[in-house]
């Protein structure tokens, strides 16, 4: 069967001042638990690299459905649906000790040819196994919304070097970070779902001017580089 868990306690970092796990945490924890699952299925990030090809996120969503408990143990688990053309769905869940999935996820991933930054194939890559086919998140696309000129300039940010993967461009949790880092938090008031989109790379030095804008459901987050769009994200307003 496609799919893989570990048993852990999460870091003392990746909760917050009232021990409500940060999203941003999870998407680390996320991408490296995706990350020791490719090399289980020999589609790992030195594997790939040797054929000039990595591991690129181009969607993901998360949503976190109850309390993921401070000091004590979880079990991570991720899977991998069938391939597509071009494009790799694969989901993940956080169970508690009592056997209640606090967080599910999914995510939608492309092969990238490391040095023309194009999409390859996924015909380039196989991997074999039987598909769990479980699926907490039926699907997911790109956000569909008009993004308003009366969007609000919230603040500009230069990319520094903790923000830098080895891919060379800045880590996918690192933009929601971002966006953590901007909001009002408080123990009622945190992120406890977001769909973000990847639309370009941002670079080392490169500076992110962030805007965000609501409708009646979402708040919205859009970051540009030198007037590109190279983000989107939205967090559903508490009911």
């Amino acid at each position: 069967m496609l799919k893989y868990e570990v048993k852990t306690k999460l870091r003392t970092s990746d909760y917050d001042t009232f021990d409500q796990i940060k999203m941003h945490s999870l998407l680390d924890i996320f991408q490296d638990l995706a990350g020791d699952h490719a090399n289980e299925l020999n589609i790992g990030y030195q594997l790939m690299k040797d054929k000039k090809l990595i591991w690129v996120l181009v969607s993901q969503e998360v949503n976190i459905l109850g309390d993921v408990p401070y000091g004590q143990e979880v079990t991570l688990r991720t899977w991998p649906s069938e391939k597509g053309r071009a494009d790799f769905i694969r989901y993940y869940e956080v169970e508690t000790a009592c056997g209640d999935v606090t967080v599910e996820a999914i995510s939608k991933w492309v092969v990238v040819n490391y040095e023309t930054r194009r999409i390859e194939r996924a015909s380039e890559v196989n991997f074999l196994g039987e598909i769990y086919s479980k699926k907490p998140i039926e699907s997911i696309s790109k956000l569909k919304v008009s993004i308003p000129h009366t969007k609000k300039f919230i603040k500009s940010y230069q990319v520094v070097n903790d923000d830098i993967d080895h891919n060379g461009h800045m880590n996918n949790a690192n933009y929601v970070k971002l966006i953590y880092n901007v909001k009002t938090s408080s123990k009622d008031n945190y992120i406890k779902n977001i769909h973000i989109d990847y639309l370009k790379e941002a670079r080392l030095g490169d500076t992110i001017d962030l805007y965000s804008f609501e409708d009646d459901n979402n708040t919205y987050y859009v970051g540009y580089i030198n007037l590109v769009q190279i983000f989107i994200a939205s967090i559903k307003k508490e009911k």
